[in-house]
């Protein structure tokens, strides 16, 4: 997908996934790092509560995400017990939660739109104003790569 330019937008664990596929790699549970913590789905409480918004990420100045979210910092869910050791070639880290565990990245020189998030954006996206524009963004780069398959960069400069 990277090279070919087809557009892709790693959740969760296609976050890691991304990052694991660029040769980087993971730590198995970062609340047991020292500083870190626990990003995990609560183990209890109703649908709203296990996705509520949990934590900022700040988003690298006048990086990718910050040029298509419109904030230095933004509102996220967290559900995950994962998060990245080492960032694979070419992964650019762009954003990170306040006790620096990687949230937000993006494939360097990829030639067409090749996000991934740590947190869950599908949850509520048509109403969450971090996860609309992510998912508008994302929407018209398939919806090019579908009219001829073609690669088509992100409409912002790394």
């Amino acid at each position: 997908c990277v090279e070919r330019g087809q557009p892709f937008l790693g959740i969760c664990r296609g976050f890691q996934e991304v990052n694991v596929a660029m040769g980087g790699t993971l730590y198995p549970e970062i609340r047991d790092l020292p500083g870190r913590m626990n990003h995990r789905m609560p183990p209890d409480g109703t649908i709203e509560e296990k996705f509520a918004l949990r934590h900022p990420v700040r988003l690298r100045e006048g990086g990718v995400f910050h040029q298509l979210l419109g904030a230095p910092e933004v509102m996220t869910n967290t559900l995950h017990g994962q998060g990245i050791k080492a960032p694979g070639a070419r992964i650019v880290i762009d954003g990170e939660a306040e006790d620096g565990t990687p949230e937000a990245l993006y494939v360097k020189d990829a030639p067409g739109f090749s996000l991934a998030v740590q947190w869950h954006p599908e949850y509520r996206a048509g109403q969450d104003p971090v996860s609309r524009p992510l998912f508008e963004a994302f929407g018209a780069a398939v919806r090019a790569w579908a009219q001829d398959h073609r690669p088509v960069s992100l409409p912002l400069s790394a």
